[in-house]
């Protein structure tokens, strides 16, 4: 990946996504490089227990972000600290100049508290961020829970994450094409998932992507394995417009996984 674009991991439950996780037998720079291995690209992390930039050092974040284009701050809603974090990230993005492409999750159903918290701080933060991607973290386990309904609780909680980075990964590879003139709306609910058939891992998450549906619009983008065939993204341009009237925008990922699809419904601001 080009290093124009920082992504900067905000709070302990986003840390905790990444796979770097407080433990008193593992050194947590060795779970950082490991994250940063398996990730393909660099990135930064700001919360209690573990750094990699002095998180109240507002100096240093910017010296961080010098000669960067675009800034993905990448935090789950609903904790004081990362919430707060993000906020500095943001106003040190601006004084370089960056654009700023938000990704937030919503937390589980059962942290009612943080969930609560989550709704209450996400209009304030898509507010100061060019573009935001939203993942309800409750969502994507539903939808890709449905069909595999025999794995292990904790199977699913490392499998999510790991869809989460990946989607990350897939996001920061398309802002060195035409990523704005694609993402054109302010704020995407966004769920990756997979199935043998891309089509149907679309028309099975299409109604399924956020807490509030209603508030969803007919806008999508949908990004698809670099393999998938030409008359499989005519089904889902085909399904697409049956359950919208619209055609998506289909991007093709970096990567040849072609059961995996990761789609993107533009949402009204809240």
């Amino acid at each position: 990946m080009e290093e124009d674009v920082a992504v900067i991991v905000c709070g302990g439950a986003a840390k905790n996504a990444f796979d770097i996780i407080d433990s008193k037998d593992r050194n947590p720079w060795e779970q950082y490089e490991e994250a940063q291995n398996e990730f393909g690209h660099h990135f930064d992390v700001l919360s209690d227990k573990f750094s990699t930039i002095p998180k109240d050092d507002l100096k240093e974040i910017e010296y961080a972000l010098e000669g960067k284009r675009i800034v993905v701050p990448f935090l789950i809603l609903g904790g004081a600290v990362g919430t707060g974090i993000i906020r500095d990230v943001i106003r040190c993005a601006r004084n370089r100049n960056c654009k700023v492409v938000s990704v937030f999750g919503i937390p589980m159903g059962f942290e009612a508290e943080r969930r609560e918290r989550a709704f209450k701080n996400l209009s304030e933060v898509v507010a100061l961020s060019d573009c935001s991607l939203v993942v309800d973290m409750q969502k994507l386990m539903d939808v890709n829970l449905e069909l595999n309904k025999e794995k292990l609780w904790t199977v699913f909680l490392k499998m999510s994450d790991r869809m989460i980075r990946s989607s990350i990964r897939s996001i920061v590879e398309f802002m060195q094409g035409p990523f704005f003139s694609v993402f054109t709306d302010r704020m995407y609910a966004f769920v990756p998932s997979t199935d043998v058939l891309p089509v149907n891992a679309v028309t099975r998450s299409w109604d399924h992507l956020m807490f509030d549906i209603e508030r969803a619009t007919d806008r999508s983008v949908i990004m698809l394995g670099s393999n998938v065939r030409s008359s499989e993204i005519e089904d889902i341009k085909n399904s697409v417009a049956m359950l919208c009237g619209t055609i998506p925008e289909i991007v093709l990922r970096n990567d040849s996984d072609d059961s995996k699809v990761i789609i993107f419904r533009a949402v009204r601001s809240f």
